[in-house]
């Protein structure tokens, strides 16, 4: 699991300055001049997911009910779970940095549109941490793999287990968020080894998985256009 979206602001507003008081006999050369320039120019360029006042970069605030999120001027309906008890808890902090906010906001936003959110990020708990909030303030369901090099196809489709003298198929984690409209978490996807990644493109990009038992799963609204 990796964390895209807002990054960190950082200003550079001195740089032309420092630049401007250098003569040719200076450590910098022009080569040098016009990259710091460029830098500057692109660190001072106001990100689209970033608003600016006359007091400086907007502050967004929180709002949550039963019935609805809302995250600065993004909002979105939600309902309450069937089964709360996979809804992940004790993540969000009574009053969340800003930083924090920016990166709810802009994956509340992709939740709106539909989209699949892929996190970056250094290595630490803070991308899983992040998405666990976001599941919690929504009120959604989670469903969570970690990948790693020994993970086969099993382990995100079915496993075969012999229950009372009889063998049968247990669905794993990645078919019970399809099924019963979980989310799915998947973290480590930059592990998993090549057998395993058409099985996880074939789910993320067209919706579909065949299942051991004969099952073939496929999105809801492309099923009811075969009826």
């Amino acid at each position: 699991m990796t964390l895209i979206g807002p990054g960190e602001y950082v200003s550079m507003t001195n740089v032309p300055n420092l630049l401007g008081n250098q003569t040719n006999d200076t450590m910098f050369t022009a080569a040098s001049s016009r990259r710091l320039t460029v830098v500057n120019r692109i660190l001072n360029t106001p990100k689209p997911y970033m608003k600016r006042t006359s007091a400086g970069l907007e502050t967004y605030r929180l709002a949550s009910t039963k019935t609805q999120v809302t995250i600065g001027d993004v909002s979105k309906d939600v309902s309450e779970p069937k089964n709360p008890e996979y809804v992940p808890i004790k993540y969000l902090k009574a009053k969340e940095s800003q930083h924090t906010l920016r990166h709810l906001r802009w994956m509340l936003q992709k939740d709106l549109l539909g989209q699949d959110m892929f996190l970056m990020g250094r290595p630490g708990p803070a991308r899983r941490r992040l998405a666990m909030q976001f599941l919690q303030v929504t009120g959604r369901e989670l469903e969570f793999v970690a990948l790693s090099r020994d993970t086969t196809e099993a382990d995100l489709k079915q496993r075969r287990e012999i229950q009372n003298g009889s063998s049968k198929y247990f669905d794993q984690s990645a078919v019970r968020a399809a099924v019963e409209g979980r989310v799915l978490i998947l973290e480590g996807v930059e592990k998993a080894e090549r057998n395993v990644l058409p099985v996880l493109n074939n789910l993320l990009e067209n919706r579909e998985m065949h299942l051991e038992d004969g099952r073939f799963l496929i999105p809801a609204s492309r099923y009811d256009k075969l009826l």
